[in-house]
């Protein structure tokens, strides 16, 4: 029996494979239609960053998070619409956009950590393993997905995906979790009446002002990380249900790379343009209602460490020594410093 139209790539799957892959294809779009609308709306945003702030490397690998992520989203677009010479060449240049476009996003995780925990060298260094496990798990993508054409047409669908690329979403959820667990807990430590853990425990599960520990917990964009991390672990999800088509495998990897770059993004530019307290800490109140005052520090969190006499600092106490005769210039830079800190008009350096 002769096929109606043999250049028809469904003509050549069976019904439910071709209703899967129409699925796909919708997906891919709405997803390239919405990450270049996202780009379009902060085009001036995007103009500041380049031509009015000083160009930094956050702000480089923020630049290359995006070019690679759109051209994965893209290429994965043209790899399901187009007719296409070779479907496996393809399929690796995707993948090679996909490890660049998750290797870069992890990057803005990690500079957002290096800024909260910038003192802490042990915390800097865990996080720095976490980077490069990401970056090693996805350089296994390219090598773990097979793209063939359908029938005797020109257009490609996927026809395997490895399992252990799914170490690429593991690492992912690790780390994203990570991050948010790491700056939510200097969020939560400033938040805190006190430095005790048990405290901070309570100040974490509700007691005592918790619409100030939500506000400093949105003020500081964790609910952007969250959402990056619940995508992980959809995608996670999908790749491990085994009722689930393997088109469907490869599919809902586009929106979920697209909307955790987007989220990373939004942080970045937030902190660049002072909306975000780059260290995770200096803009959030107290929880401690009484030591909660307009335009006031806080008498023994607010200080600067060098005028501080006693601090503790990642759990451990240290003593510095003042004498007297320095006060009155200690209470003068303490005044000054504490009024720059406190200018929302200016735009923080750090990232």
């Amino acid at each position: 029996m002769s096929l109606p139209n043999p250049n028809t790539p469904l003509a050549y799957l069976t019904p439910t494979l071709a209703n899967q892959f129409e699925v796909s294809r919708y997906i891919y779009a709405v997803t390239l239609g919405a990450y270049i609308w996202d780009i379009v709306i902060n085009l001036s945003n995007d103009y500041k960053l380049l031509f009015r702030l000083k160009v930094n490397l956050p702000t480089v690998v923020y630049y290359l998070s995006r070019v690679f992520t759109l051209s994965y989203i893209l290429t994965s677009f043209i790899f399901q619409v187009a007719s296409v010479p070779n479907c496996q060449a393809l399929q690796i240049s995707l993948g090679i956009c996909m490890a660049l476009a998750q290797s870069t996003t992890a990057m803005l995780f990690l500079l957002r950590v290096y800024a909260v925990w910038y003192r802490n060298k042990i915390v800097r260094g865990v996080f720095i393993f976490l980077w490069v496990a990401v970056v090693i798990a996805s350089a296994t993508v390219p090598f773990g997905i097979e793209g063939v054409h359908i029938g005797p047409t020109q257009q490609c669908i996927n026809s395997q995906v490895a399992g252990y690329i799914e170490s690429t979403l593991i690492m992912g959820l690790i780390n994203d979790s990570a991050v948010v667990a790491a700056i939510s807990y200097r969020i939560v430590k400033n938040c805190a009446a006190g430095d005790s853990f048990e405290v901070r425990l309570r100040t974490f599960m509700g007691s005592g002002s918790i619409p100030q520990l939500s506000k400093a917990l949105l003020q500081g964009g964790q609910h952007y990380y969250l959402i990056a991390v619940a995508s992980n672990i959809v995608m996670l999800v999908l790749l491990k249900d085994p009722s689930v088509p393997a088109v469907y495998h490869g599919m809902c990897s586009i929106p979920a790379v697209a909307l955790i770059n987007a989220m990373a993004c939004i942080v970045f530019r937030d902190i660049k343009f002072g909306r975000i307290s780059a260290d995770g800490t200096t803009r959030f109140p107290s929880t401690d209602l009484s030591h909660t005052f307009l335009n006031k520090p806080s008498a023994s969190r607010s200080l600067p460490l060098h005028v501080r006499s006693t601090y503790s600092q990642d759990g451990e106490s240290y003593t510095r020594n003042t004498n007297t005769a320095d006060k009155a210039a200690q209470d003068a830079e303490l005044n000054a410093e504490y009024e720059q800190d406190h200018d929302d008009s200016s735009i923080p350096k750090v990232v």
